[in-house]
């Protein structure tokens, strides 16, 4: 938003400026789903009058013709603002184009045979015809004329980024028409994101099979669906795929990860209980759609970020093995995780399985750069090891189980009784030096106190400044903001320090 500000105000500048600007403006101009409806039959009305620029070809004839009957006021505009355009919206441009077709503004004409339909599919002619460089389109526009995809085979052929959006209101037989189509044209689409699929789309699998240099593929996933066909495909891309994520109800066939020998980012962001009760039940079989069978099965050699929540907090009494998590971390190679983001609870873990789990990360992960995990003191000494090991880590998030931490009394000099938080001593004076990013979660026993201690530790200790954030405090959130305010004063926090509620979400 500041970067568009920023453009906006360069448009004002000169016309040199202007020239410079208008083309990082006009990137993605649907970008903004909230625009205005004024503003999108505007935006509608700024694309068609680039036809208007002077131009032989047969489409800009022909939307001259229409224009001069239906919008005689349009305007030539100062530059091809549509040549600049590399991302597309279908959703987007069809309800600017109803807007504008439907309001007062667009003369109709007894007897035309012009419809919103075909304003749409010139639309696109437009682009077609003078977008040299398309790189992303969102949401496949399935009612589009087919003839387009022939004569637009070199603008759908450039397209390297595709989001599918195909709930059950769609008819799934359109929907399968349009990926084939597609499929025939678009074989070099590296980034794929599918949302709201209700359905093992036959037409989406064959699109994702045809793909030549196929790199990320991200899903929402349905609970009702197994998705068998499209699973297949993605293996199928074993030799290119570095990036994989699910979302939502996930679940997927026990030989979904075989062969991603490839794969560096593996995220899974679960809506259901997909784990199990107590450790005691860790060696059941688990059925053939867990996620966590299809984990246990899995090796991810050159795995270099793998990130596992839940999206609520349903599943908290809920248990993920750490022997699945530990098998997972210890086959990879050359020390190549980077990033470690897992939601375990370890208040219903034996000890014993916790110290192996923090071991296995210390051991396997020296080069770990952000690092999410569970607290309690009975993991102290391991983490202190880990600290010492992982000697580039930069970014740490610790979840406090809800128990209480060792505290060790002291005198502060004036006579006053006074405790210090073991686990905030050791952040101070045992964080790597790269460490410039700090969240806690549920930290209910760490006082003000201990955390001024905290800072002014870190502060004897010359460390940059720390990001800090405490979540899921909000309730005592008052106590908290002298502590801030007098670090950030002193450079010991930065300004984007914080307090919030409680979710560690989007970081």
């Amino acid at each position: 938003k500041e970067i568009h500000t920023t453009l906006f105000s360069c448009l004002l500048v000169n016309r040199q400026w202007c020239e410079l600007a208008a083309p990082f403006l006009w990137k993605n101009p649907f970008i903004n789903p909230n625009l205005r409806n004024k503003n999108k039959k505007l935006l509608c009305k700024i694309i068609l009058s680039c036809s208007l620029l002077k131009d032989t070809t047969v489409i800009k004839k022909h939307i001259k013709k229409i224009l001069a009957n239906s919008l005689p006021k349009l305007k030539i505009p100062l530059f091809d603002y549509v040549s600049y355009i590399r991302c597309f919206n279908s959703t987007e441009i069809e309800m600017m184009a109803h807007l504008l077709f439907t309001s007062e503004e667009w003369i109709h004409h007894k007897d035309d045979y012009y419809d919103a339909h075909s304003l749409i599919n010139d639309l696109w002619k437009l682009f077609i015809y003078h977008c040299s460089s398309p790189i992303s389109f969102k949401n496949v526009p399935f009612k589009l004329d087919t003839n387009l995809f022939v004569i637009g085979k070199t603008f759908f052929s450039r397209i390297t980024e595709l989001d599918c959006d195909n709930s059950e209101k769609y008819d799934q037989e359109l929907v399968t028409a349009t990926y084939k189509n597609i499929s025939k044209i678009c074989r070099n689409i590296q980034k794929i994101n599918v949302d709201r699929f209700d359905r093992d789309n036959e037409g989406l699998a064959y699109l994702i099979s045809n793909q030549k240099n196929l790199k990320e593929f991200h899903m929402v996933m349905s609970e009702r669906v197994i998705y068998t066909n499209i699973v297949k495909e993605i293996r199928s891309q074993s030799n290119s795929l570095t990036h994989l994520s699910f979302k939502g109800e996930v679940k997927l066939p026990k030989d979904t990860f075989e062969s991603l020998i490839h794969l560096k980012s593996l995220s899974l962001k679960l809506n259901h209980e997909c784990g199990i009760r107590h450790h005691k039940e860790e060696n059941e079989v688990l059925s053939s759609t867990n996620i966590l069978r299809a984990l246990s099965d899995s090796f991810l050699p050159n795995l270099e970020n793998f990130y596992l929540k839940y999206n609520n907090d349903v599943s908290v009494p809920w248990l993920q093995p750490l022997h699945i998590f530990q098998k997972l971390i210890s086959t990879t190679r050359n020390n190549s995780l980077r990033k470690i983001d897992i939601d375990s609870k370890f208040s219903i873990y034996p000890d014993t399985h916790i110290h192996s789990y923090i071991q296995t990360i210390s051991t396997f992960c020296p080069l770990i750069e952000f690092l999410g995990i569970c607290y309690k003191d009975t993991i102290y000494e391991d983490f202190e090891q880990l600290l010492l090991n992982c000697d580039r880590l930069k970014i740490l998030k610790l979840e406090f189980i809800k128990e209480p931490l060792i505290q060790i009394e002291y005198d502060d000099g004036e006579g006053n009784r006074r405790k210090y938080t073991k686990i905030m001593e050791l952040l101070a004076d045992q964080s790597p030096d790269p460490l410039f990013k700090l969240y806690l979660k549920n930290p209910l026993f760490i006082t003000k106190y201990n955390l001024w201690d905290f800072l002014d530790m870190w502060k004897n200790n010359e460390r940059i400044p720390l990001h800090l954030e405490l979540v899921g405090m909000i309730e005592v959130k008052e106590d908290y903001d002298e502590v801030f305010e007098n670090f950030v004063r002193k450079n010991i926090l930065s300004k984007y320090s914080t307090i919030k509620g409680k979710s560690f979400e989007n970081i």
